[in-house]
C-alpha cells in the first residue's frame, strides 16, 4: 500500500522539517561573539567593574606618583578582544577637588594580566 501525499501534506512536512532543523541547529551552535565593537556597560556598580576602576586609580598613582582617590564610575564601555578592554570615565578626588578621568584597561583574567593602557583628564560636556 503506497502513501499518497497531497500538496497540504508536503507543505506540512516541509514546515515541520524546517522548524526541527532550526531548533536543533540553534542549540548545537555556540553564540558568536563579535570582536572589536565597544558596548555600553549597563551596571557601573558591578563589583568587577568597580574593581577595574580602583585598579586604574592604583596604577595611575604608582606611575604618576599622585594620590588620586577613586570616587565612582560615571560611564563605561567594554570591548571584547583577546581578553577585554574597559574604557571608563572615573570621578576621583585630588586633594579637595573632584576631577573626571578617561582610562582604558586591558584585562586578561585567565592569565591574571591587567594593564592600564591610557589615562587622561576628561571634561564631561
Amino acid at each position: 500500500m503506497a502513501i499518497k501525499f497531497n500538496p497540504i501534506h508536503w507543505t506540512l512536512l516541509v514546515v515541520i522539517a524546517t522548524i526541527l532543523l532550526y531548533f536543533s541547529d540553534a542549540q548545537d551552535c555556540p553564540k558568536k561573539v563579535i570582536f572589536g565593537g565597544w558596548k555600553p556597560i549597563t551596571n557601573l556598580t558591578d563589583p568587577e567593574v568597580v574593581e577595574i576602576g580602583k585598579f586604574i586609580m592604583d596604577e595611575h598613582n604608582k606611575e604618576a606618583k599622585t594620590k588620586l582617590e577613586f570616587q565612582e564610575i560615571i560611564k563605561g564601555e567594554s570591548q571584547d578582544v583577546v581578553g577585554k578592554n574597559y574604557r571608563l570615565v572615573i570621578n576621583a578626588k585630588d586633594c579637595d577637588s573632584l576631577h573626571n578621568y578617561l582610562a582604558v584597561v586591558w584585562d586578561l583574567p585567565w592569565q591574571k594580566i591587567r594593564k592600564l593602557t591610557s589615562f587622561e583628564e576628561y571634561n564631561v560636556a
